[in-house]
């Protein structure tokens, strides 16, 4: 999973103007799995981020609907 300071760094090297960037963090997935009923430990979220960034299907692309699967996951046990 990239860390801020690699993503600014990416940018900062990439000399095209124009981007198409979804950012996803922490308090994302901690608000979604409160919405859907589901208390998560700040380290519980990240490794749902980094789950997510490891396991997701790029054709799909991450999503609210995607990170709820992996919230489930990581609520039930079977997360990193």
């Amino acid at each position: 999973m990239a860390t801020r300071e690699e993503v600014i760094h990416r940018l900062d090297i990439n000399p095209s103007p124009e981007y198409a960037v979804a950012i996803w963090c922490v308090e994302d997935v901690t608000e979604r799995a409160k919405e859907n009923g589901i208390t998560l430990t700040e380290e519980q979220a990240r490794a749902v981020l980094r789950h997510v960034d490891h396991k997701q299907d790029c054709s799909m692309g991450i999503s609210w609907d995607v990170l709820d699967v992996f919230i489930r996951e990581q609520d039930q046990g079977g997360g990193e």
